[in-house]
């Protein structure tokens, strides 16, 4: 047994050398540096009620244009994780460090099985990602999307296999990835795509692959069912929503497609190697890729490498038709994939000669290099977010609150809800966000130099009849002002 451990350490070396620098990269002072502010207390209120069993949602998180509610997958992910956590919300950004080097450790084996170097190359890559590495800290839907949407390529180039269950399989990462954010959807043309080029296996076997639609659409039907469930008994509100912000041109607007295509190609590639690249060189980078797919018949053997390299093209196309802001989350569909392109790349350059080998050496050091200047650890002093979460939420329930009262931030930009999950914790849970129901009491959060708490045209605050202040207190950078009824 020891000899047996022993040799397959000695074999795997490389992959456990650099799967130690990975999770060491994504644990590192985790809790000094957590992001958990509104959307990710938001999340943790709804995680909680799961599993005290309050309350099991059909909808998801709701997207930030339009209103369109995400299915509820996420919520159900990442809820055995602050269960472990005995509700501590570590535990959600355990989840997403937990479930990322399980994608990273599932993606370098299947591309070990095609081909080592490129496995290898890969690995490096994603391993010092500090895209992945941040994705990785902390719980946001977006977080995890680099290895669904990888998995739902990975089983769709299974897809002419004997075996039903991948393109199962298939429909279930694609229902899974579409759920953790919309941009997912710009899988579909990639799918159709990949079918087209295909089609000489399909009309072979027109009856079975009708089976294995069939099955894909089952297995994206099954998990997509509850959002299904909500739209049917509400009009079909979500599908409308999504219509309007193409029916209303709030994300297609007149700029022009080259204008976006130029800002969406040169964010991406500045994100992906934290770097400022212009968009001469972005533009060149990219026709050279798109070059080097059609160059090599390799490719047409490999139905994965067909699909990664159809999904980057699809989506930076498919993307600048939209006029969307460019965040670096916006991305998290391809930039897996993309590590994959340039692994398959450098791995044939390396193979050329001595010198491409120190060539391509010299890119992932300058690619680790620049990454780490963007990990969040480096910095000395730690945000500690959970930890003035729960000195605000403590100071709030040590002045006795009395049920029922609302919380409200000033200005409205900011969120309140990781103060509203400790305060339900801890036994005190405020009225709801957009409960119209006037409290007892009044807890103003503000966030400014100076507020006019009494005077706040914020529609908390201005129903609340016959104000004043009873208390003013600090915490951090937050002033709280206890309002109450006069007499």
């Amino acid at each position: 047994m020891k000899k047996r451990i022993k040799n397959i350490l000695t074999k795997n070396w490389f992959f456990f050398v650099l799967l130690l620098i990975g999770s060491f990269l994504r644990f590192y002072r985790l809790e000094e540096f957590i992001t958990f502010l509104g959307d990710q207390g938001r999340d943790a209120i709804i995680i909680k009620r799961i599993i005290t069993f309050e309350n099991f949602p059909a909808l998801g998180p709701i997207s930030s244009i339009g209103n369109v509610f995400l299915g509820p997958f996420f919520y159900y992910l990442k809820a055995p994780f602050l269960a472990l956590f005995n509700l501590d919300p570590l535990g959600l950004a355990f989840g997403s460090f937990f479930y990322s080097t399980l994608g990273l450790i599932f993606t370098y084996f299947i591309l070990k099985r095609i081909n080592k170097k490129i496995a290898n190359i890969f690995l490096v890559l994603s391993t010092f990602s500090w895209i992945l590495i941040h994705n990785a800290r902390f719980s946001w839907n977006p977080n995890l999307l680099p290895y669904f949407s990888f998995f739902t390529l990975y089983f769709t180039s299974l897809f002419f296999e004997k075996n039903l269950l991948f393109p199962f399989l298939a429909g279930i990462f694609f229902s899974f990835s579409t759920q953790l954010h919309y941009l997912a959807l710009f899988l579909a043309p990639n799918l159709i795509l990949f079918f087209l080029i295909n089609y000489k296996k399909i009309i072979k076997e027109p009856l079975l692959f009708a089976k294995k639609i069939s099955s894909f659409f089952i297995g994206f039907l099954i998990f997509y069912l509850p959002l299904i469930l909500f739209d049917l008994k509400n009009q079909f509100l979500n599908i409308k929503n999504f219509i309007k912000i193409f029916s209303e041109q709030e994300i297609i607007k007149s700029i022009s497609f080259y204008e976006r295509f130029q800002e969406t190609l040169t964010n991406f590639f500045n994100f992906a190697f934290n770097f400022k690249i212009n968009y001469f060189l972005s533009l060149i980078f990219f026709i050279l890729i798109f070059l080097y797919f059609f160059k090599k018949k390799f490719f047409y053997k490999k139905p994965l490498f067909q699909l990664i390299f159809l999904s980057f093209f699809v989506f930076i196309l498919g993307f600048s038709t939209l006029s969307s802001f460019r965040h670096y989350h916006y991305y998290n569909t391809i930039y897996l994939n993309f590590f994959v392109i340039l692994a398959v790349f450098f791995a044939d350059f390396f193979s050329i000669n001595f010198l491409t080998k120190i060539l391509v050496f010299i890119f992932l050091v300058f690619f680790i290099n620049q990454n780490r200047l963007n990990y969040p650890f480096r910095h000395p002093q730690g945000n500690f977010q959970t930890k003035i979460a729960q000195k605000i939420a403590k100071s709030i329930v040590d002045n006795n609150p009395k049920i029922p009262y609302q919380i409200v931030p000033i200005p409205f930009t900011e969120m309140d809800g990781h103060i509203r999950y400790y305060l339900e914790i801890m036994g005190k849970r405020p009225l709801a966000e957009e409960s119209p129901q006037e409290g007892k009491e009044l807890y103003i959060l503000c966030y400014e130099k100076e507020c006019d708490v009494l005077n706040h045209p914020q529609w908390q605050i201005a129903a609340f009849k016959n104000k004043k202040i009873a208390k003013i207190w600090k915490v951090d950078r937050v002033k709280i002002y206890k309002v109450v009824h006069g007499k």
